[in-house]
């Protein structure tokens, strides 16, 4: 965009031209505009995208998941390790899944910010942590397998 294209107002004082968006005179400063300018704006609520919801949807679907595998999983190892502890292991634990479970399901659509944003943090935390227990996994059997390969090709078993 050219200097031509942008509207302009002479100064009053000094004749220069000024664009309209600017208070001051850049030669004199001299404000361009005398008195209070008031302007009627009526008030719109802000769209939200469907692509933000439908993404919040799917976060939260997947932190569900990985939050309930998880909480098993444990459970499964305090039940083999301590199988008195299960019963107050689900006291506290089963609460507690199904708070954040309703929050980040629940949360992810509703109209406040805040709750929407902090929704959005736990299933993004969430699905982060799962996401590196399935790659620590993943690495785990790949070392395995490559074990059992330089064994069998050295003629160890």
């Amino acid at each position: 965009m050219t200097r031509s294209d942008l509207p302009h107002i002479n100064c009053p004082e000094c004749g220069a031209e000024n664009n309209t968006f600017a208070n001051v005179c850049w030669i004199c400063r001299r404000p361009l505009y005398e008195g209070d300018e008031l302007v009627e704006a009526e008030m719109v609520s802000p769209i939200g995208s469907p692509r933000q919801d439908r993404v919040g949807r799917i976060f939260g679907v997947w932190a569900f998941i990985f939050l309930a595998l998880g909480a098993f999983v444990v459970g499964l190892g305090v039940y083999v390790d301590e199988p008195g502890i299960l019963l107050p292991y689900l006291i506290i634990v089963t609460p507690l899944c199904i708070g954040i479970g309703v929050l980040i399901l629940k949360g992810n659509q509703s109209d406040n910010p805040w709750l929407r944003g902090i929704a959005m943090c736990f299933s993004a935390l969430i699905v982060s942590a799962g996401a590196m227990v399935l790659l620590g996994i993943a690495s785990i059997i790949a070392l395995i397998a490559f074990c059992f390969m330089v064994l069998a090709a050295s003629g160890g078993f």
